[in-house]
């Protein structure tokens, strides 16, 4: 098996186990904490997300993609997350109880200070495992992660149900942080750690300044729901909004998390090698799209079954914003890894300027809507809407310095339309049939439809001699080699 399926594999493994980990999660901590004390937390997240990418100031991009990295730019890189993590988190904690203040919620400062916690611990995480992913020991990766997930997710199930409410789920992502540490130390992905340096400090400012300053804008407005939906329209209504969004991340962020993970180091390094870039962002689209349709299409014909199945019925209000979210997703599966190829390439400072002209356009947007109309479904439209907006945009963008074959790219995107429909068209039929309007199905019938999904898909992977099909067969192969030798 290649390095980059390889570690493809172990991406996706960890991507999976994640997901259920999470499901997991979810489905008790949906029953141990009230919406409130959910958006409370989102609150808090979001506000330290906008510092978070401050702290990053792109140093992983720089570390996975610079082609000759020596210990200078290890070393320089090192001190400068440092300086960036020790100020976030003096930043955090004198600015605490302004956040509270401007929310009216004192407990929001006391959950602000617990979360910046991680500032003093990120900086040794980021750049060690930007090192093991540079060398797609992807292995490594996954073995840390899912136990920290593992172990942090339990303690946070305890905290809560022990009713600690919000301070649990903010205690637990300090312990996650903590245990990937840890792990990072025992299987020596710290050896290459020099004394902290700033000795290349101008040139990773020059390739992440720009970049830091469009992902600043960007996680503003990956937030707005939740920092604008909290302060217009309380607590509770951040939590609702999230949980619909929520469905569109599993695959949006979770998925995608992985498929990134991977794309950045093997698009670099087809950069380095000088290989066909286009192409292989071609068939990453493809095969992204493949999934992606036909999990949006499904999430957005079951939001209320889905809903309930994770979350408990507490959180119906949630179900109609669902299919616009999933709309949302699947728009922004064309472009996912658009900035990711480009970034790979070398155009950051192109990243830079189309996030900075795009995302204050939707902040804006998302806000003037909530403002204005202060109705959830408005605000689900109105994200939807932005997301089926970016996808020319960042195509005539990208045309500018890495042109799109659109031959191949719209054959197979419209061969995935297609594998989504027909997929999808066994459980369509029944849903019409047995649905009672307004209501959920029952679980027989549900699950019923899920399987029929599940059964039509790979089907008609290998009906239309799909791409996917044949990566698929690749790694079975491959497998099969490996063992016979």
């Amino acid at each position: 098996m290649s390095t980059v399926r390889r570690a493809m594999a172990f991406s996706f493994l960890e991507s999976y186990l994640g997901i259920a980990l999470n499901l997991v999660s979810f489905v008790l901590l949906a029953r141990l904490l009230t919406p409130k004390q959910v958006g409370l937390f989102s609150v808090a997240l979001a506000i330290i997300s906008v510092t978070q990418v401050i702290r990053d100031f792109g140093l992983v991009n720089f570390l996975i993609q610079k082609k000759d990295l020596t210990g200078d730019y290890i070393a320089s890189a090192w001190g400068m997350a440092l300086i960036l993590g020790s100020s976030l988190f003096l930043l955090i904690q004198l600015g605490a109880p302004l956040i509270g203040a401007f929310y009216h919620e004192d407990s929001l400062t006391t959950i602000a200070r617990i979360v910046a916690l991680n500032f003093l611990i990120l900086p040794f995480n980021s750049v060690c495992l930007a090192l093991l992913r540079r060398e797609l020991n992807f292995k490594a990766v996954m073995r840390i992660n899912l136990s920290a997930a593992v172990l942090s997710t339990i303690a946070t199930l305890l905290m809560a149900w022990q009713g600690a409410g919000a301070y649990a789920l903010a205690c637990g992502a300090v312990l996650n942080n903590a245990i990937i540490a840890a792990g990072i130390w025992h299987v020596g992905a710290a050896a290459r750690l020099l004394r902290p340096a700033l000795t290349k400090w101008r040139e990773i400012m020059k390739f992440g300044g720009p970049l830091t300053v469009a992902n600043v804008i960007t996680s503003i407005t990956m937030d707005i729901n939740d920092l604008a939906v909290g302060k217009i329209m309380g607590f509770s209504a951040v939590a609702i909004a999230s949980r619909a969004q929520g469905l569109m991340n599993l695959f949006h962020r979770d998925f995608m998390g992985a498929v990134r993970n991977v794309a950045y180091p093997a698009f670099s390094k087809a950069v380095r090698n000088g290989d066909a870039l286009e192409e292989k962002y071609v068939a990453s689209v493809t095969n992204v799209t493949a999934i992606a349709w036909t999990f949006y299409g499904f999430a957005a014909l079951f939001p209320l079954e889905v809903l309930r199945l994770m979350f408990g019925p507490q959180w119906d209000q949630s179900a109609p914003l669902v299919p616009f979210f999933c709309l949302a997703g699947a728009a922004s599966a064309m472009i996912n890894l658009t900035p990711t190829v480009l970034l790979a390439a070398g155009h950051s400072k192109l990243v830079a300027t189309a996030e900075l002209v795009i995302q204050p356009v939707k902040a804006i947007a998302l806000c003037l809507v909530v403002f204005y109309y202060r109705n959830l479904q408005y605000f689900a439209v109105g994200f939807m809407v932005m997301a089926v907006v970016s996808v020319p945009y960042w195509y005539a963008l990208k045309q500018r310095c890495l042109p799109t074959d659109f031959g191949a790219l719209l054959r197979n995107v419209g061969m995935n339309l297609a594998l989504a429909a027909l997929s999808l068209a066994p459980a369509l039929a029944l849903v019409t049939w047995l649905r009672p309007a307004g209501q959920a199905l029952g679980h027989a019938a549900f699950f019923t439809c899920a399987g029929a999904t599940c059964l039509a898909w790979p089907l008609l992977l290998w009906a239309f001699r799909h791409p996917l099909y044949r990566e698929f067969l690749a790694i079975v192969q491959a497998r099969r080699a490996a063992a016979g030798a």
